[in-house]
Formats: structure tokens, sequence, C-alpha cells
């Protein structure tokens, strides 16, 4: 009896193991492409803007959603829990680029690292503008970084606000403007015209991008009428 005993707990265990292997495998083999997806968008990002400084990029299967930055080793980590906010290749160098730019920051040097400890909003705004130089340069469409964040954002009530990060809809509204005046043909052909992340960014910002019209308008009035220099 105890031998009949001892072998079924053998032979469960056994199975157990083969069954683990086979998950880890599986999972090995996801692993493999969702790293090398990260790398060849990450260094395509640095080679294509001439970066040069080190940079490298990972992937784990850590479950909760998170880019994991870390300044000391120049590295970047995209978690498993991030993957289902990306829908494609542009979306993952949305989720790289703004990364990017904040170690670009970083290695501006001791002083940058100051100033950015003191005015992260300052910094987080210009990383995201960064980001679209980064990802049109590329050959990336800079609208997937507007996507992306208004998927991912956090939009707090007044009374939770954080001082130190702007709102979602504070940080999709300042990449509008950028994109708007610095790169418009990606906003007159749209390719997300019909994403429902694109079209819920447009019905939760019509004031601040009628704003930005308004503003782009009145400064090609006043370039219209100027006096045109003759010497």
């Amino acid at each position: 009896m105890h031998k009949f005993v001892l072998t079924l707990i053998t032979f469960v265990l056994l199975s157990v193991n083969v069954c683990l292997s086979a998950e880890d495998e599986l999972r090995l083999d996801k692993a493999i492409y969702h790293q090398s997806a990260v790398m060849k968008t990450g260094f395509r990002l640095l080679n294509s803007n001439l970066y040069d400084k080190r940079i490298t990029f990972y992937y784990t299967v850590e479950s909760k959603p998170r880019v994991i930055i870390n300044d000391r080793a120049k590295r970047i980590t995209i978690t498993k829990g991030v993957l289902p906010y990306i829908d494609n290749e542009d979306e993952m160098a949305a989720v790289l680029s703004t990364a990017i730019a904040h170690l670009m920051d970083v290695h501006g040097g001791f002083f940058r690292r100051f100033s950015m400890s003191f005015s992260p909003r300052k910094y987080e705004v210009k990383a995201d503008k960064r980001a679209v130089d980064l990802m049109v340069n590329a050959g990336y469409n800079p609208v997937a970084l507007i996507i992306l964040i208004n998927k991912t954002a956090k939009q707090p009530s007044w009374f939770e606000y954080n001082i130190f990060h702007h709102r979602g809809s504070e940080r999709v509204a300042y990449l509008y403007q950028y994109i708007y005046e610095k790169y418009p043909l990606f906003l007159a052909k749209n390719e997300y015209l019909a994403s429902p992340y694109y079209q819920n960014f447009l019905y939760t910002t019509k004031t601040q991008r009628k704003n930005v019209r308004m503003l782009r308008e009145e400064l090609i009035k006043r370039d219209r009428t100027k006096p045109i220099n003759t010497k």
C-alpha cells in the first residue's frame, strides 16, 4: 500500500514537472519574441536619431504594467503588463521614445538631473515633445503617442491632483499642439482617424484643439500682415 502511494505521488510530481517545463518553454518563446521586438524598436529609435550614448532595452514577464527606467544602468525595461496597451510597432515606439527622451536628459549631467528633480512637470512635457521628434526621425507615426497616453495616463480629480505630473488630458493637448505646429501632415493624413482611442481623444479635447487652431490661424494672419523687408 505504501509503495502504491509513493508511486502515485512520484507520478503526480513528475507530471507537474513536465507541465511546468512545457509552460516555461512557452513563456520563454514568447519572451524571446517580445524581447526581440523591444530591442529592434529601441535601437531603431537610437540609430535614426544618431544618438551616441548607450541605452539597453529589456523585456520582463512581470504582470504589473510598468516601464522601468534605470538611470544608472541606462536601461529601459518593459513589463509584460504593458503589452495589452500596445497594438502595433508605432505604439511600441511611443512607449520607448518617452523613456529614451528621459534618459537623454539624464545624460545631460548632474545639473540637468538636479533641475529634473525640481521641475518634473516641465521635463515631462519636454520628454513627450522630444519623443515625437524621435519617432518622426525613425519613421514612426507620432500620433501613436497621443493614442498611447490617451489609453494609459491618469486623469485625477482636483483633490487627487499630482503637482509633479500633468493629467492625461493635459499631456495629449500639449502633444496635439506640438504635432499640429511641427508635423501637421500626420494630422492631415491621419491613419488613426477611425481608431476608437483617437476618436475618444477628439471628443475629450475639443476645446483645447480649437484653441490650438485659433492660435495658429492668428499667427498666420500676423505673418501675412507683416511688411515685406526689401533690404
